[in-house]
């Protein structure tokens, strides 16, 4: 659970020298943390080749499941895309993700690790502050969804 928190404090720590990028083109860094069948928090590294396309090179995701066959941790590592939608409004901007990868299901003994895909979709309502809805997949003996409410920040 340090490794985990120590984790979080590194990206937050580093994200800030990046603060001053154009948030259209190259790197940058967001964190996000969810509600609804689980809790989950996560960070994440992003490349934006152009202000509607971009490529999360690495999505690390910490969650706590609670539900009636007793509680879990899942930890998932994922990549993938992500389109955003021209400027409406007054600045606002639509977004949707698409990630894939690898994830560990553990109830305190490492216990299973499975398939991982991640769906979001959302608006960005300030600056950098986005919120939208969320869809967990973990494929644990069968598929395990979970569906969220998440807010973010990208830097």
């Amino acid at each position: 659970m340090k490794k985990i928190f120590s984790l979080i404090a590194v990206m937050l720590l580093g994200a800030t020298s990046l603060m001053a990028q154009n948030p259209d083109k190259g790197l940058s860094w967001a964190v996000e943390g969810g509600i609804g069948s689980e809790v989950e928090i996560g960070g994440r590294a992003q490349y934006n080749f152009n202000k509607y396309v971009a490529w999360d090179v690495l999505n690390a995701k910490y969650a706590y499941d609670y539900n009636k066959h007793g509680d879990w941790n899942e930890l998932t590592f994922t990549t993938g895309v992500r389109g955003f939608s021209p400027t409406f409004g007054p600045k606002l901007k639509a977004f949707a993700a698409l990630d894939l990868g690898y994830g560990l299901a553990f109830d305190g003994d490492f216990n299973d690790s499975n398939f991982a895909l991640d769906f979001t979709i959302g608006l960005y309502v300030w600056k950098g502050l986005y919120a939208g809805y969320g869809l967990g997949l973990l494929s644990n003996n069968g598929n395990h969804k979970d569906h969220l409410l998440r807010v973010g920040y990208n830097f």
